[in-house]
């Protein structure tokens, strides 16, 4: 075999990828660090993430039901009139200030219990006019009272599951939170690993079509130097020339297809901004062990995000259908409350009554209400039954889903290996037939047209070789975001 010979079965035999180097204008970046970027600048993650973290705090927020409640008030009231002829006794004046501190403690089962503690200070004008002079009498009053109070719903809002509806609906939220952020983590995963990989298949295809026009300038220095000496005729030279031009022109579509895939990986990173480059410094040609496949679907039933989300939606919708259904409900509430009051026109005295109880207060009152027609609350709880029936008929076309889908990515797996022995032993031979052309060409048995035609066949052969080992890691992307890592 001849030197050029030698050099032409030495470019076009591409099994192995050549090694990019970076310089100023590339980045090299390996999966796990194109992940690891991905995770930590994705919007689209970053606002799964947030929402999340909101979800959490409302679990937070939700568990304020049961916090004890201080209540505090005060009020006044002054009033004075002209005092009128004729009646015994009127009132012609009243300046009275009150006060009171509370301390309310939610019940788990409805309601609420507090102690209140308040004194009202009154000071009234009288007149009395019995047939003789007329008297105005001005008394101070002071009213201590401490009470014991009881709230009560005995039809509506009663009950453990009602009571902590607000808190095991935002708890239910809060994991249907998280399972979509592991939705968004295992496809922000898959989008990026598949974005990876069609990356250094375009890094590859650069390589295979610049072999090639490579090979195509060695042809047609040769097919020149024998055309110079009347071996050949000018059209061979000619024909090479085509090639070269044609091979150009898939170089830079290449090239534009590597660009094009770099500037897709790098918004999934979340660095739009940068300048470099980005290339894939994994081996596309490396052998990976595929998993085992024959639970597949079970493992992506067990795994699947997405269902866990809808489940989890399931379970506050049927929180709220309770909720909703309790509304429809008439109200009746009853108010128990009671305690020590004194009665003195001065401090002392009085608040000394309501330490020795020497007075008291007790009071009971039931309130009922229903709205007429009612039509909020059924509303609500219509809405909510087709929002629990919505996320289950979800759940059951998810898992349909899933089926088909991890049936398509386990044969895609099966097929891959398959697919990459076929596609190597196709450019093993093409590689043989190129040797064998140019032997042929060179003997004078054949044409330079011939030797092209075999090296374009060669390089369709390599380039499909490294499309199935692309395709092979994409299938086992597919096939890890549904059965989980």
């Amino acid at each position: 075999m001849t030197a050029r010979a030698a050099l032409a079965v030495a470019l076009i035999a591409l099994a192995a990828p050549a090694v990019a180097h970076a310089d100023d204008t590339t980045r090299p970046i390996t999966l796990a660090e194109a992940l690891a970027t991905a995770r930590a600048h994705n919007p689209g993650y970053l606002a799964a993430v947030a929402a999340r973290d909101g979800a959490a705090a409302q679990v937070r927020g939700a568990a304020g039901v049961d916090d004890r409640v201080l209540e505090a008030g005060v009020d006044g009231l002054t009033r004075a009139a002209d005092p009128v002829a004729g009646p015994f006794f009127q009132e012609t004046g009243v300046d009275a200030v009150g006060g009171h501190v509370a301390l309310w403690q939610p019940l788990p089962w409805g309601g609420r219990v507090g102690v209140s503690v308040a004194e009202q200070v009154a000071r009234t004008s009288v007149r009395v006019a019995a047939g003789g002079p007329v008297t105005d009498i001005t008394t101070t009053v002071h009213q201590p009272r401490a009470e014991l109070v009881w709230q009560q719903p005995l039809l509506r809002d009663r009950g453990r599951a009602n009571h902590g509806a607000p808190a095991a609906r935002a708890a239910a939220a809060a994991s249907a939170e998280e399972a979509a952020r592991v939705a968004a983590e295992v496809a922000l995963a898959h989008d990026v690993e598949r974005a990876y990989w069609e990356l250094a298949y375009a890094e590859r295809e650069v390589e295979i079509r610049a072999s090639a026009l490579a090979l195509a300038r060695d042809q047609l220095s040769v097919t020149r130097a024998r055309a110079e000496v009347g071996k050949v005729a000018e059209l061979e030279v000619a024909t090479a020339e085509q090639a070269i031009a044609a091979r150009e022109a898939a170089q830079l579509a290449a090239e534009q297809d590597r660009a094009a895939r770099a500037v897709a990986l790098r918004v999934l990173l979340g660095d739009e901004a940068g300048d470099a480059r980005l290339v894939a410094d994994d081996d596309l040609a490396a052998d990976v062990a595929a998993p085992a496949t024959a639970d597949a679907r079970a493992r992506a039933l067990a795994f699947a995000p997405r269902l866990r989300a809808l489940e989890h939606q399931g379970r506050a919708a049927t929180i709220e259908l309770a909720v909703a259904t309790a509304d429809t409900r008439p109200r009746l509430d009853l108010i128990v409350r009671g305690g020590p009051m004194g009665n003195a026109d001065s401090a002392g005295e009085a608040w000394a009554q309501l330490g020795r109880f020497d007075g008291y207060e007790a009071s009971a009152a039931l309130s009922f209400s229903l709205p007429v027609g009612n039509r909020a609350a059924t509303g609500r709880r219509d809405v909510a039954r087709a929002a629990r029936q919505r996320v289950e008929l979800e759940g059951a076309a998810l898992r349909g889903a899933l089926t088909a889908e991890v049936t398509r990515a386990v044969d895609a797996v099966a097929l891959s290996e398959r697919r990459i022995a076929a596609a190597t032993q196709a450019a093993r031979l093409a590689q043989r037939t190129v040797e064998l052309e140019r032997d042929r060409w060179q003997a004078g048995a054949g044409t330079n047209f011939d030797v092209l035609i075999r090296q374009d066949q060669a390089v369709a052969a390599e380039a499909a070789l490294a499309r199935a080992r692309a395709d092979r890691r994409l299938a086992l992307a597919a096939l890890a975001a549904l059965t989980g890592p």
